[in-house]
């Protein structure tokens, strides 16, 4: 299970997101980023001939959201070196706890590495960032973070399983239990007839 992200962290992210005007207020981040628009609108703010925004619109359906950051994904993400996994998208759509502020960190991370060796040509040839590679730090916690996500979901089903199988020992036991009462309950009123016919 991913651990929870800091207090400190937390707050730079707000922060950084709380600096760039965007289209709506931030409310619940949650809720607010989950079709991708402003996630789309942060990237044209540091990048606006990359991002063409008539690409996106808001959405209330899992498919619209979810064509908005496959768009993200493969129009811009991918051209400046780097692309959200398919569970890292699953979670920011479905609000999952945490899971937007990951992203957002991460993005926040490879954009201003992204500005500051591209300062002069990130806009004038975007086609070149396709071949630009992740700083091994930030490939590595980010490797991690998709390894977390993967063994949490593992975790998550096996906890189903489990959970289930409780569920049907607990009916079982509960149905031996009644039994047990019912065979108590013969015994005892067979004990009673026999005393009151002299046998016992």
């Amino acid at each position: 299970m991913l651990q929870p992200l800091k207090e400190e962290e937390l707050n730079e992210i707000y922060t950084w997101v709380d600096q760039i005007p965007l289209s709506r207020p931030k409310k619940n981040i949650a809720r607010d980023f989950a079709d991708g628009i402003l996630m789309a609108e942060i990237m044209h703010y540091f990048l606006p001939k990359l991002v063409d925004m008539h690409n996106y619109s808001q959405a209330n359906s899992v498919k619209q959201k979810k064509y908005n950051w496959d768009t993200l994904n493969t129009k811009v993400f991918k051209r400046i070196g780097f692309t959200l996994s398919k569970e890292q998208v699953d979670s920011v759509i479905s609000c999952q706890s945490e899971a937007v502020e990951r992203v957002l960190k991460f993005v926040q991370a490879r954009l201003e590495y992204y500005l500051e060796n591209n300062a002069n040509s990130a806009e004038k040839q975007p086609q070149q960032a396709d071949s630009q590679m992740a700083p091994p730090l930030l490939a590595n916690e980010w490797q991690k973070d998709q390894q977390l996500f993967e063994l949490r979901e593992t975790i998550e089903v096996i906890l189903s399983l489990l959970f289930c199988n409780f569920q049907v020992l607990e009916q079982k036991l509960h149905r031996m239990d009644e039994l047990m009462k019912q065979k108590d309950a013969k015994i005892l009123r067979y004990q009673q007839l026999l005393q009151q016919n002299g046998l016992l």
